[in-house]
């Protein structure tokens, strides 16, 4: 499982471009002697486990890495100018990986069939979740519960936390031009501003934030992206933002993003300038059985002792796992990765005794759940 993990974290690809990364894992799974080992869209791909006849219940890991330069000085650090796996999907493959191999020395004991899923692009809209689904990755057999884990920095390698109900929020990207007139910076009175006029609209979204939305509801809208102007003294035609919009409830996200063009449209029509607006929506809020999860929080406390289970939190960030969970029940939770920098930084460095740990107990979880099912 380490060797498995450190050949991925060296070799990362982004989200849609995993094909050396699913070539590694079909050899790998195929070599083991599992019932069915199946590519499944160009970059996905599951593998089957048949034990006695029942349910079927899919442990699912993401494969992408990300557009991030990595700077951990680790012997097996990335040989991919400018992509690092920066959020544990390296950790996580590793993990289904072996969770694989202890169910199939466990196949006679096995009330049910185990589908293990390797899933790419969970960093790109529309996600390779989506894909997957569309391509049948929860049919034949057809998947009665579903299980994921993520790494979470700051907890103690391999201890586990559970969070029934919404745990993550949807996440749409936003896309703003703002179409003005160019001139000389020395005659603003002959041009129309665009940079003044997008300003505006950055400090105006918050508004939507902060007076337009009920205070007990969590919503974040971040422009990440502010682009326009060549040099200091022109004033140019247009400038284009790119942000994110993450709420935790469906009727919160499309008001939202209805208010987010009424202000963009008044700013620019009380400035005289033009806009174009786009939406290119993203995963909804992640919602987590809550009968799975509690069974799940149960198997863990029975599997690895209660101190080694933490209360789990709810984030904003955003996750396609949630396409699985409008499908079928099941719950994603957390596993501690030790003491390291954040999710999606460039010192990202996992405490890889995570990783036994984590297979352990998903080989368990679906042992357990097809036991009890």
């Amino acid at each position: 499982m380490i060797s498995l993990r450190r050949e991925m974290h060296a070799n990362p690809e982004t989200a849609f471009n995993e094909y050396e990364t699913t070539k590694l894992l079909l050899n790998k799974l195929k070599s083991r002697g599992l019932d069915k080992v199946k590519r499944i869209t160009d970059t996905g791909l599951y593998a089957l486990l048949n034990g006695n006849k029942g349910k079927c219940v899919a442990l699912r890991a993401d494969i992408d890495a990300l557009p991030i330069t990595e700077d951990t000085g680790l012997r097996f650090s990335s040989k991919n100018p400018g992509t690092m796996h920066a959020c544990g999907h390296d950790a996580h493959s590793a993990m289904v990986f072996g969770a694989a191999m202890i169910l199939k020395d466990m196949k006679e004991q096995l009330n049910g069939s185990v589908k293990f899923i390797f899933q790419p692009a969970e960093e790109k809209n529309p996600g390779g979740a989506s894909v997957l689904i569309k391509s049948g990755v929860l049919r034949s057999p057809r998947v009665d519960a579903i299980f994921g884990q993520h790494i979470l920095p700051g907890k103690p390698a391999g201890k586990t936390g559970f969070y029934p109900g919404v745990m993550m929020a949807s996440q749409d990207e936003i896309y703003i031009t703002i179409i003005g007139k160019a001139g000389h910076g020395a005659r603003p009175q002959g041009t129309i501003d665009p940079i003044v006029t997008a300003s505006q609209v950055v400090l105006a979204l918050q508004t939507i934030v902060s007076r337009n939305t009920d205070p007990y509801e969590p919503i974040v809208i971040t422009i990440g992206r502010f682009s326009g102007g060549t040099i200091n003294n022109v004033i140019p035609e247009k400038v284009e933002l790119s942000g994110t919009v993450r709420t935790l409830n469906e009727k919160l996200r499309k008001n939202t993003l209805k208010l987010i063009e009424r202000t963009v449209k008044g700013i620019c029509l009380s400035a005289g300038a033009k806009y174009k607006f786009t939406i290119s929506p993203g995963y909804p809020e992640l919602v987590n059985s809550p009968a799975e999860t509690q069974f799940a929080e149960a198997a863990a406390i029975e599997f690895t002792g209660k101190e080694n289970v933490f209360k789990g939190e709810r984030f904003m960030f955003a996750e396609d796992f949630a396409y699985y969970l409008k499908q079928c029940p099941g719950t994603f939770y957390w596993i501690g990765a030790g003491n390291t920098s954040g999710l999606h930084t460039s010192t990202l460095n996992l405490d890889e005794k995570l990783i036994p740990k984590g297979a352990a107990f998903m080989a368990y979880l679906a042992w357990d759940y097809l036991q009890k099912h």
